[in-house]
């Protein structure tokens, strides 16, 4: 009787012992070490809700489409399309910033393609097969609208990471950490070039609590330094973002829900105290990821 109730319960507990599929998203921000086994494709899009900031009413999506390809067993290149809805009605008193110099002003309901993004992400180190996984990876965009205001304008961003992923509970928990930072500039339509850094760390977990389902948690804290037109190098802001994820993933196809809200961050407005930084962020985001592999 004991045996025969072993032997049921084998292969659930090898389905439940399989790590995830290679470079399958685990969680929506932080990123794994893992790269597309050689000759192998993805297509996934992603989509990011940003809502509420100081005042006003104010709502944006993100959009991403993207091809990955994995040139070899531990190198990846994706190319990606970029597109914003912006959605907002913040008046005269803006949705952000001091009452007396006031960010995001008026309302725009409109959405556009922006641009374009080019990827490479290079693993190192196995998660499964050495003691850490550890990826390099760098990104490069051009972007046509502002994501923030859904003004026309040039920007260029590069954005490198170092990626760990670690393994644990007979790979039924995964921690994956990175250390990002983002040099980025902007010019306005009939305006003068802007840059800014920003230097970024992300951590979280993922267990998988049932055949292919996966609950995790993740967050970041990042800060800007920013250059403006005809000014000097300044800190700008920090702030400090944390929530759940769920995961689920199949065969061919895999998909991602990550509630993100922000806990803390520094006020750009001093006379509507938050504690929290509503001008390039917002209070909360939602992403959800969806990805097929061929």
């Amino acid at each position: 009787m004991h045996s025969r109730f072993a032997l049921t319960l084998l292969p659930l507990l090898s389905v439940l012992a399989l790590p995830a599929h290679a470079d399958e998203s685990l969680l929506g921000y932080t990123t794994g070490a893992e790269t597309l086994p050689k000759g192998a494709s993805e297509a996934y899009a992603w989509i990011t809700h940003h809502g509420d900031k100081r005042r006003g009413d104010y709502a944006r999506q993100d959009l991403r489409l993207a091809y990955e390809y994995g040139v070899s067993d531990s190198l990846s290149v994706s190319g990606y399309l970029n597109g914003y809805r912006h959605d907002y009605g913040c008046g005269t008193d803006g949705c952000a910033g001091p009452l007396s110099d006031p960010e995001i002003l008026g309302k725009l309901n409109r959405f556009r393609m922006s641009g374009v993004s080019l990827e490479a992400k290079k693993m190192l180190l196995s998660p499964y097969k050495d003691a850490i996984g550890l990826a390099l990876y760098g990104e490069i965009s051009y972007d046509t609208i502002d994501n923030i205001t859904g003004e026309k304008g040039k920007g260029w961003e590069f954005e490198g990471k170092v990626i760990f992923q670690k393994p644990l509970l007979d790979d039924q928990l995964s921690w994956v950490t990175n250390l990002e930072i983002e040099a980025e500039s902007w010019k306005p339509k009939g305006g003068k070039t802007e840059y800014a850094i920003a230097p970024r760390l992300r951590s979280g977990v993922s267990y998988r609590f049932a055949p292919k389902w996966f609950a995790g948690i993740e967050g970041w804290i990042d800060a800007e330094i920013l250059n403006p037109p005809g000014g000097s190098w300044e800190f700008d802001h920090w702030d400090l973002f944390a929530g759940p994820s769920i995961h689920y993933g199949d065969k061919k196809w895999w998909g991602t829900l990550t509630i993100a809200l922000q806990l803390a961050g520094s006020n750009e407005s001093a006379d509507n105290k938050t504690g929290r930084h509503l001008a390039d962020h917002e209070k909360y985001e939602i992403r959800l990821k969806l990805g097929y592999n061929f």
